[in-house]
């Protein structure tokens, strides 16, 4: 009984995702007899569409500069296009973002108030902290950041 149950299940979810190319076709003002005609000659490729993702800017973060024991500023280059997440990762694993001239990015200054990123802390601390700490995503090491006015550890 369970078997027949999960296998209607099944047989159930798979009609409905069966949907997708027919309400793909609707909302580009398609009709019912133009969607057989579309469907044959592969007018829409489901493939490739992200399905209204949004897209990133690739940020790197310079430089950490203590003002006090709770605020931060933080000087960093923001991407002036934005990426796909898949591009994004490519640039993330493969260093590429260095291939980008400074005219791809804007510089940005923020001033954040942050439990890491404060004078109370040292910059080992602070670099040793697992990356979803950190008040902003960032593809660049940590160890490449300039860290100012950060407790020395000796």
């Amino acid at each position: 009984m369970r078997k027949t149950i999960l296998f209607i299940l099944f047989f159930i979810t798979t009609i409905s995702f069966a949907q997708t190319k027919v309400i793909a076709h609707k909302s580009h003002s398609g009709s019912k007899s133009t969607f057989s005609k579309a469907y044959k000659k592969n007018l829409f490729d489901i493939r490739n569409s992200n399905f209204g993702l949004p897209t990133h800017h690739i940020v790197i973060l310079d430089t950490v500069i203590a003002i006090d024991k709770s605020h931060s500023i933080l000087k960093m280059r923001v991407s002036i296009d934005e990426y796909t997440e898949q591009q994004k990762r490519n640039y993330k694993n493969l260093d590429n973002y260095k291939n980008l001239g400074n005219s791809n990015f804007r510089y940005k200054t923020t001033i954040i108030s942050d439990s890491l990123f404060n004078k109370k802390n040292s910059v080992d601390y602070i670099k040793l902290a697992p990356p979803y700490r950190y008040p902003i995503y960032f593809v660049n090491p940590i160890g490449s950041v300039v860290f100012i006015g950060f407790k020395n550890p000796f």
